[in-house]
């Protein structure tokens, strides 16, 4: 298990200090970060993060130039955050543009698995799978079939194998109490159908629930708090060493 799953939002404020960020998520012992790919249409994300990805594809954060600005980068691993519009803008780019990248899977958000199975073996066979998605409707029998498409359990980084718990409905932001009891509800039900890790996102800022995820037996995510912080010229070190265990 991930002690915290930071996200940062590529281009914002610029893809110059996306390799200063990764460089100081690695000098704080982070070993896997989310990266969203600026898109215009984020219909997941609040008004955060949707700010923050206008910001960065009015500075030219465009998804080629987010790739080849990871290329050769050392940092964590990364999870691509995207919508699969993006990757459908590069087509056959897409894998060549990775390889060369820390990007060890994606998270596609409005790409139910199952959708586009083809596509989806491509990714799979060049070692990126994606990630899957539980949302709170996510019933049994679905939780099941997504959980069971894995690469070996005990193969691959956490950034490879983990799942992620989406603890409300709604989109992505900060604020507000997250009642966390439905949420442990929810991990003992996954629990009981896989051992992959879990990571639990979606309202999460305050260092007390992010130790609240942890004494759950998963990784919190933390992203809208973490971009707002740095937009406001936070420091990367600051915001988390205190959300840290």
């Amino acid at each position: 298990m991930e002690p915290i799953l930071p996200f940062l939002t590529a281009g914002d404020p610029d893809l110059d200090r996306l390799g200063t960020h990764l460089a100081g998520l690695r000098a704080l012992g982070v070993g896997t970060v989310e990266v969203g790919l600026p898109h215009s249409d984020p219909v997941a994300d609040g008004p955060v993060l949707q700010a923050a990805a206008g910001r960065a594809l009015a500075a030219g954060a465009t998804p080629r130039r987010v790739l080849e600005a990871l290329a050769g980068v050392p940092g964590p691993d990364v999870v691509l955050f995207t919508y699969f519009n993006p990757l459908l803008q590069l087509g056959a780019d897409l894998i060549p543009l990775l390889a060369p990248t820390p990007v060890k899977s994606l998270l596609v958000v409005d790409l139910p698995p199952g959708e586009e199975p083809a596509w989806e073996a491509v990714l799979r066979r060049a070692g990126y799978p994606l990630v899957p998605l539980l949302a709170p409707t996510t019933g049994p029998d679905r939780a099941r079939r997504l959980l069971e498409a894995r690469p070996d359990p005990g193969a691959g980084p956490f950034a490879q194998r983990f799942a992620y718990v989406v603890a409300r409905l709604g989109v992505t932001g900060a604020g507000g109490a997250v009642d966390l009891a439905p949420v442990a509800a929810r991990l003992r039900e996954l629990r009981a159908l896989t051992d992959r890790p879990l990571a639990v996102g979606f309202g999460l800022d305050d260092p007390g629930s992010l130790e609240a995820v942890r004494a759950l037996g998963a990784t919190p995510v933390v992203g809208s708090a973490l971009v707002a912080a740095l937009h406001r010229g936070g420091d990367l070190a600051g915001f988390l060493e205190p959300r840290l265990p």
